[in-house]
């Protein structure tokens, strides 16, 4: 149902007359299940700022074999990220000899990054103009989105039950391309 909706809109906002569609998720899997279901042709890309995050949960998670190198390992690694370069952080992370909980803990840091490596060439996708963050859009979201609905009576109109019938008059939607 959910994926309908996606597609619905899509469609009605222009995708099908793009170029290039393009689209970002932050890694999950049910994302790109939807987007590879209703969207087959378009570029899969994971948002650099979810990507970085995970980077990072990575380094905390052997910040106890790193020690002091944490920092620098972390760079070098977010270097690797910046090229796309995932088996990089794989062979830097599987250096360290883990077992039990620690490996399966790592396995599973890991398998974000190997499962989505090919949304992850940023370096490519920046030098064929893709965007490679989320966060020019959900500025966007949070500032247009926000603004209309902290505009005074915004509250009231919802609760009168004329929600559907402003959401669906033509001058309060933006036109698409």
């Amino acid at each position: 149902m959910f994926g309908g909706l996606v597609k619905a809109e899509g469609t009605r906002r222009g995708a099908d007359y793009v170029r290039q569609l393009t689209i970002l998720g932050d890694g999950a899997a049910w994302i790109w299940n939807i987007a590879t279901a209703k969207f087959p042709g378009a570029t899969q890309i994971v948002d650099l700022f979810h990507a970085r995050e995970h980077l990072n949960d990575l380094a905390r998670l052997l910040e106890f074999m790193l020690l002091d190198s944490k920092d620098d390992w972390l760079a070098a690694r977010l270097e690797d990220l910046d090229y796309g370069d995932i088996d990089g952080i794989r062979e830097a992370a599987r250096v360290y000899p883990l077992a039990g909980v620690k490996k399966d803990e790592l396995d599973r840091a890991l398998g974000y990054f190997e499962n989505n490596a090919p949304r992850m060439r940023y370096k490519w996708f920046r030098q064929c103009g893709l965007f490679t963050g989320s966060g020019v859009v959900e500025a966007g979201c949070k500032s247009v989105i926000g603004q209309r609905l902290k505009q005074s009576g915004m509250h009231c109109r919802e609760a009168s039950s004329q929600w559907e019938a402003i959401c669906n008059t033509p001058h309060t939607q933006t036109r698409t391309a």
